[in-house]
């Protein structure tokens, strides 16, 4: 079929396409749409297409290829492709409720399921009914690393096949372990239900039995019964809870635990009483003396510590634990406690407080070490105070010691002796010298007492909170207590939060419905604008809204009481739909305003409640049965990503740094193809798996392996894709790639990718879908694969007869490319006079002439913006309404987040002048795109300059609008957001877990497309493969005389590396035509000569060489391994272009860069490679003829050249070591020492004779291998009779060197040839000057070939006798 690249390559003799100076923003449109075109869009999604029309007007133009081949026409249509519209669609009959009751009844099943767990294991403790001594269970902190291993869906190591047990640190006296029975019971309901995550029972005494078996950080201070899940179960009521800590002076005072003051026990008492806290739960702190005080600025953050109660989030408890460590003790010793009493009950009494009450549990625990020495009587104190509060409030006071004094007074207070009528219960108790280690657990235990606190065997959901062993994912535990005679522990499940809610959180019937969950209290526990729960990480905060702060409208608050109250029903509203427009924090959000139909209702066993969100009451999915691949479509529909699972017949090669094959293109898979995502996310997959994959989407089986309805047609439909590639190569782009919202993305060349690849959370994807139907163009970045700097260019697909989003296709191609496209169209872009931008609509440079000058890819790490790299430009754009900031709140990070976008007034559609800009410049837009071209010719001033770091970091100010975020202001005691006033929420930061692919094993691998560069000898013809580049300056920007195209690796952006400067040199017989073009018979000439020049050069040279080196053969030969003579490689400067049939090379001649790895082995005559890997010693191997392939693989990756190997005739001289082509013993190593040894000579163990003989029988393929020490001693396998063996040294071997100091070096080397150097030396019968010039010698020895020595030459072998014969001469 067609060629993409032949659009763009006959733009010069296109009668109609000419460039002109102006800025025109439908020239580059035009080009663009050729693109778009050739990346299959027109195809895959036909519609009236303006080519067709202009094709009927005589728009016309030829277009050719590389090889000069006339193959299509600028108003071509594709006929085959003229119905063709891939997504088709069928309407699903399900309602609104229908959806609602498939969720609902799901996390039925699933709640059923986890409880059966509790239940499994709270029979067995129950049934056993015996505690024991001791256990058998492995101590969870004593297990070893080598123990675990690592399984996915707990995302650490673990021992699947048993629990383990812990201990609290607080040991109590005859501890008693729950029965190693339940160990087998738990592996049970693992084995039975893989939605299960960790499960853990833990008793009152403080031992917890965890399954499967793990060791986490700080294992051995944990304890279970300060943690929340434990806490909910004990005590699932809402609690109010206020803190009273005496920090008068006798505080100071040791306690019972060794190098612990009193002071210091109750202040872990009070953080553990805060960590037991549920989010739900509120909290707040008086300390007192003789006077009272309560937590305030600057000790903390927030002034509300001091008079509100704080829900217990991860924000206030950190504050405040944080608050208590900052405690000191008074002066006096005197104690108030009316004054701390009263500030305890002021919070109580708050006026902020709008809470319903009714339902919370109230409690002061108030901590002391004596009795009140000042104020009124605390029991008078409180009976007035608690008055006020209908006797509500539960009073528990400890006691440090056992004053008697102090006893009395505390258990009045706690009794409220004084107060009248019903009243809380309260609790006291006092602990000795012995019993103080027990204060933090009945302290934090202090729910026990409660009167309301009597268990149930209810099972109780915690709020969401981050995994404590793995670090990552929320997840939400399901609790019960268990009881044995009385309240023995508690016993938990947890699950994933992402797990649990499965249907919730990929429910996506449409481009705009989704589903939310909540619980009794309006708490969000699911929602689309949240952070995907399976991403948070322990440094960070849950994010725990309410969730009117996320659906805002005023008629959906009648929605959410319902929800709130257990209630169900549907209801029609417009509102706001948040959907990302890229990265959130550098494009912001969009809002758009459509009909809702909300469908909402509780879940069974749980206080929670589900609602969805449709667009349309009804929606469509793909209708599989308008697909019927024929039989041979069928077999090459699919084609797995990772083919190391499944072994196929495809021909790999090399493309840039990745193993591909251009026979198909490949399949990968997100989480969303899957009804159970975590059936992907948490295992590895097998063969079997691809196995059933294939076996499915080729109908070869009927067995769905957990696919959704909509996958198999998914691929079936995208390999329309596929073949239309693989009939229109296009040598200017490096992947295409189609993405679907089934959950399969396609890839050509075939290429494997990360399992955490997930496109839809990928830039372009979300930035695609937020600009449907045009071509969007991504800003320059770094191809993870090796293909340099690109740009993505991605188009949307329709669902068919709709405008809903179902799919993006798209291509990525060079930034150079697009630059030359670009000047191309806008000559007076590259004039002196003007300078040329090009943004996008959020104001991120896509081409700007600083991104021409910036090679180092880091430059390239994050897109720069218009307010950083032209902010003069910037202001004048701001002031004419072109561009524009627009906040939103991201609730992740508690900050508004500006970003802007770039519109063009209504007045002003195609664009401003330099008239509206002061005459500095002008801006159009590009139509049917996202970006926008500015042609400056003076530059504005403004005196603001943004910070080009993330706006993450930067903080508004007045000063300067730019890139930035400021804090949300809400009230963080009582977790309420302003919303009246406030800025629309943003979309949810999507983290891409992708990772970035390493460069895979290419060795032997021939290149999937081989660059003739040389061959190119105009700008557009050299453009028209994404390898080469137009050579038109030096570095130094000098202009060269002749421009020429070559690889990428020689120049870039028109200018030549330094190392390559020379590079378009001509010989010097050649001479220009006036017509700046040369005929056909010229070239011929050119080549024929160079031809015949070059093999008398090359006689000459060889024959030269051969002179040099059979003279210096016997003085100078390395008796083990030599440097491959210059004569037999034949060098290229560019990867394999030509073969025996080719045209010879071109008649230029650059320096080479050379591989230091090839040797020449003197003992067998051929030459090999030797592969180095070292610190202070030489440790390297030495790939023998059957290895040539792989390593020319090598030389051709790193240095872009050739080598020939000839045809090797074998002289057998032995039985043994016939691959060695020399006599020797296999059976093990030899050792040699160099003259120079040391004294003291150390030798390395002999034990790498067996390493070494057990990797040559592993791997027949290796050769010598010789480990050579800083001491001079070598061990050689395997071992051998070397010529002049007494004398190697292995640190003179430019092997050893080159592992050692890998750098490349220059080397002066200076002697002194006074007459004083003619005076004897240390060494006998040698001079000064004699030990001098062995030295000079040794150290032109150690030099590779790309290190360079006086005069400034490459280390060759010819330069190297030469300079050794200089030195002995002289």
């Amino acid at each position: 079929m067609l060629l993409i690249l032949t659009f763009l390559i006959g733009l010069y003799t296109c009668t109609t396409v000419t460039a002109v100076d102006s800025i025109d923003g439908n020239l580059l449109a035009d080009e663009l749409r050729k693109v778009k075109e050739g990346i299959g869009v027109n195809y895959l999604q036909v519609r009236e297409s303006t080519w067709s029309k202009k094709a009927q007007r005589g728009y016309w133009c030829k277009l050719f290829t590389g090889e000069g081949r006339h193959i299509w026409s600028y108003g071509w249509k594709d006929q085959r492709g003229s119905n063709l519209t891939i997504f088709l669609m069928k309407s699903k009959s399900d309602t609104g409720n229908q959806l609602l009751q498939r969720i609902q009844s799901s996390l039925d099943v699933s709640l059923t399921q986890l409880n059966k767990v509790l239940t499994n294991v709270k029979d067995k403790i129950v049934n056993v009914n015996t505690d024991s001594d001791s256990s058998s269970l492995p101590r969870c902190c004593d297990i070893q690393d080598v123990q675990l291993t690592y399984v996915p869906k707990f995302q650490t190591k673990v021992d699947i096949s048993t629990a383990c047990v812990t201990t609290s640190p607080i040991v109590m006296d005859n501890l008693k372990y729950p029965t190693d029975q339940i160990s087998a019971t738990m592996k049970n309901n693992y084995d039975l239900n893989k939605n299960v995550l960790w499960q853990h029972y833990s008793t009152t005494e403080g031992v917890s039995v965890i399954y499967p078996a793990t060791n986490w950080e700080n294992c051995q201070n944990f304890d279970p019964r300060y943690t929340s899940s434990y806490a909910s179960a004990a005590s699932p009521t809402d609690k109010d809870v206020v803190l009273v800590i005496d920090t008068s002076s006798s505080m100071k005072q040791p306690s019972g635990i060794t190098a612990k003051t009193k002071m210091v026990i109750v202040k872990e008492a009070a953080n553990n009483v805060i960590q037991t806290l549920k989010p739900n739960d509120r909290v707040g702190l008086v300390s007192f003396d003789k006077e009272a005080n309560t937590p305030s600025v600057p000790s903390t953050s927030h002034t509300c510590y001091g008079n509100e109660l704080s829900f217990a989030t991860k924000e206030n408890t950190d504050e405040l634990k944080q608050y208590i460590f900052t405690l000191n003790t008074g002066t006096t010793g005197d104690s108030n406690y009316e004054k701390g009493l009263l500030s305890a009950f002021s919070y109580f009494h708050s006026s902020n407080d709008t809470l319903d009450n009714d339902n919370r549990v109230k409690v002061i625990l108030f901590i002391t070490d004596g009795k009140s020495t000042s104020g009124r009587n605390p029991v008078r104190v409180i009976s007035e105070e608690n008055a006020k509060l209908q006797n509500k409030i539960a009073i528990f006071t400890y006691l440090i010691g056992q004053d008697s004094d102090a006893q009395k007074q505390l258990t009045g207070m706690a009794n409220q002796d004084l107060s009248i009528g019903p009243k809380s219960v309260g609790h006291f108790e006092d602990f000795n010298q012995n019993d103080q280690k027990l204060l933090s657990t009945k302290l934090a235990t202090f729910y026990i007492h409660l009167s309301t606190s009597g268990q149930s065997d209810q099972s109780t959901f915690t709020v969401p909170y981050v995994d404590r062993f793995s670090k990552v994912g929320l997840i939400t535990s399901l609790c019960r207590p268990v009881n044995v005679i009385s309240f023995h522990g508690v016993v938990c499940t947890d699950v994933k939060i992402s797990e649990l809610l499965t249907e919730v959180e990929y429910f996506s019937e449409d481009e705009y419905s989704y589903a939310f969950m909540i619980d009794g209290l309006g708490r969000v526990l699911m929602h689309p604008l949240l952070p995907n729960a399976a991403f948070v990480k322990s440094t960070e905060d849950p994010v725990l809204v309410d969730i009117g702060v996320l659906e805002r409208e005023q008629q959906a608050q009648s929605v959410i009481e319902s929800m709130k109250s257990g209630g169900m029903g549907n209801k029609t509203l417009t509102k706001f739909f948040t959907k990302p427009r890229g990265k959130l924090v550098n494009d912001g959000s969009r809002d758009i305003s459509l009909t809702a139909y909300f469908y909402w209702g509780s879940i069974p066993q749980s206080n929670l409640s589900l609602c969805v969100v449709l667009v349309d009451e009804s929606y469509s999915e793909i209708d599989e049965t308008q697909f019927q691949p024929n039989n041979v479509d069928l077999q090459n529909v699919f084609m797995y990503h990772d083919r190391s699972l499944l072994k196929d017949s495809f021909s790999d090669c090399k493309f840039y740094s990745r193993r591909v094959t251009s026979d198909r293109s490949s399949v990968k898979f997100s989480q969303s193809a899957f009804q159970n995502p975590f059936q992907y996310l948490d295992r590895d997959e097998t063969a079997e798996d691809v196995t059933n994959y294939r076996n499915y989407l080729t109908r070869q089986k009927i067995t769905n392996p957990g696919f959704k309805s909509t996958l198999r047609s998914a691929v079936w439909a995208t390999y329309k894709a596929e073949q239309y590639w693989k009939s229109h190569p296009a040598r200017f782009v490096s992947w295409r790639y189609m993405g679907t919202k089934a959950g399969m993305i396609r890839i050509y060349p075939g290429v494997s990718l990360q399992k955490p690849y997930d496109h839809e959370k990928r830039a372009w994807w979300r930035q695609a879908m937020a600009h449907p139907d045009i071509m969007f163009l991504t800003t320059p970045y770094v191809d993870s694969w090796g293909s340099g700097i690109v740009l993505s260019l991605v188009h949307t697909i329709y669902k068919k007869g709709s405008t809903t989003v179902t799919a993006a296709v798209g291509a990525d191609f060079p930034l150079e490319y697009f630059n030359w496209l670009f000047s191309s169209v806008y000559p007076t872009c590259d004039d002196v006079t003007y300078w040329c931008i090009i943004v996008d609509d959020s104001g991120f440079i896509v081409m700007h002439p600083r991104l021409k000058e910036t090679t180092i890819e880091s430059g390239f790490k994050e897109p720069k913006h218009i307010t950083i790299e032209e902010p003069g430009i910037a202001k004048i754009l701001k002031r004419e309404g072109v561009l524009n900031s627009k906040e939103c709140q991201d609730f992740s990070k508690n900050t508004n987040l500006r970003s802007f976008r770039v519109t063009m007034p209504v007045n002003k559609l195609g664009g401003l002048a330099f008239k509206d800009t002061d005459e500095s410049f002008e801006i159009r837009p590009i139509a049917e795109t996202n970006v926008f071209i500015i042609r400056r010719q003076t530059k504005p001033s403004t005196n603001c300059k943004c910070d080009s770091t993330s706006p993450d970091i930067v903080e508004c100010n007045n000063q300067c609008e730019c890139l930035c975020h400021s804090p949300i202001s809400y009230d963080v005691c009582s977790n309420k957001y302003n919303i009246l006033s406030a800025s629309p929420p943003c979309s949810a930061r999507l983290p891409d877990t992708s990772g970035v692919s390493q460069p895979d094993d290419t060795h032997g691998l021939s290149t999937c497309y081989v660059p003739k560069c040389h061959q190119k000898l105009t700008k557009t013809d050299c453009f028209s493969e994404l390898e080469c580049s137009w050579c038109e300056y030096t570095d130094l920007s000098q202009q060269i005389t002749t421009p020429c195209c070559r690889l990428k690796e020689e120049c870039t952006f028109g200018k030549t590396k330094s190392q390559y400067k020379n590079t378009c040199a001509a010989p010097s017989t050649t001479t220009d035509k006036t017509s700046g073009e040369i005929d056909a018979s010229q070239i011929g000439g050119i080549i024929g000569g160079s031809v015949v020049f070059g093999i008398l050069l090359t006689l000459i040279i060889i024959c030269g060489i051969k002179y040099f080196r059979t003279r210096n053969r016997n003085e100078n030969a390395d008796p083990y391994i030599d440097a491959i003579p210059d004569y037999e490689l034949r060098q290229y400067t560019e990867k394999e272009e030509c073969s025996s049939t080719d045209s010879p090379p071109p008649p230029y001649q650059i320096q080479p860069a050379i591989n230091h790895n090839f040797y020449f082995d003197s003992s067998t005559g051929h030459k090999e490679a030797s592969l180095c890997n070292g610190e202070n010693t030489n440790s390297c191997r030495i790939l023998g003829p059957s290895m040539r392939e792989k390593a020319v693989g090598v030389y051709q990756e790193h240095f872009h050249i050739l080598e020939q190997f000839n045809t090797f005739q074998y002289d057998i001289k032995s039985d043994t070591g016939t691959q060695l082509l020399n006599k020797v013993d296999r059976s093990r190593a030899c050792v040699t020492k160099s003259p120079l040894a040391a004294n003291n000579l150390k030798y390395p163990t002999d034990q790498i004779s067996d390493i070494m003989k057990n990797n040559y029988e592993n791997n027949k393929n290796m050769l010598w291998q010789h480990y050579s020490t800083t001491d001079d001693v070598s061990v050689i396998y395997p071992a051998t009779k070397l010529e002049n063996c007494q004398n190697v040294n292995p640190r003179f071997k430019s092997s050893y060197a080159a592992a050692a100091s890998p750098t490349n070096k220059d080397v002066v080397i200076v002697i002194d040839a006074s007459a004083s150097m003619r005076q004897p030396s240390g060494v006998i019968d040698k001079t000064k000057i004699v030990i001098a010039k062995e030295a000079a010698n040794n150290v032109l020895q150690t030099l590779k070939p790309n290190d360079r020595e006086v005069p400034i030459v490459r280390v060759m072998k010819t330069t190297l006798h030469l300079q050794q014969k200089k030195i002995r001469t002289n």
